[in-house]
């Protein structure tokens, strides 16, 4: 700001001097003439010190004005990328659950085919497997009460013998 206003005051002095150049190249006038151009050049003078005082008023308050949207603004980004951001969570989320639903449904198809495909030309089946198992392990568990129930029934022979 102090720049601009040594800038207006060399403006102001150049014109003043060429002001006074104009009028000592002018012939002598009368007082009343003479009066009347101080007082042109007095108004000129108020006129364009008035125009660096409203563009000095108009930079600060540009300023301000800048600096106040520079702030409305970042709120408003602010809030538009938080509305953003919660719209694109929705959407991948919703999106996420279709992939997980489909994913789901493909895989169920396709042990479905698999597994037919192969009890129709005869090969077992990891289901088939598990039942095994499941039969295995039932079986393992009578077989083991069977021995407890033997060797509680050979005890008591034992002690019926001795």
């Amino acid at each position: 700001m102090a720049e601009q206003d040594s800038n207006a005051e060399n403006i102001a002095q150049v014109k003043q001097e060429q002001e006074d150049d104009q009028i000592q190249d002018q012939p002598k006038r009368s007082k009343a003439s003479r009066k009347s151009a101080l007082d042109f050049r007095k108004y000129t003078k108020q006129i364009w010190l008035a125009g660096l005082g409203a563009f000095s008023r108009a930079e600060e308050e540009g300023n301000k004005l800048f600096d106040s949207l520079v702030e409305v603004g970042q709120e408003l980004e602010s809030r538009t990328v938080d509305a953003t951001d919660h719209a694109v969570n929705k959407v991948a989320d919703k999106t996420r659950e279709s992939v997980t639903e489909t994913k789901d449904k493909v895989e169920k198809l396709l042990d479905q085919g698999v597994n037919h495909s192969l009890n129709r030309i005869g090969l077992v089946t990891a289901k088939d497997l598990q039942h095994l198992e499941s039969l295995i392990l039932q079986l393992h568990t009578k077989v083991d009460d069977l021995v407890e129930e033997n060797r509680k029934l050979t005890m008591q022979l034992q002690k019926i013998e001795k």
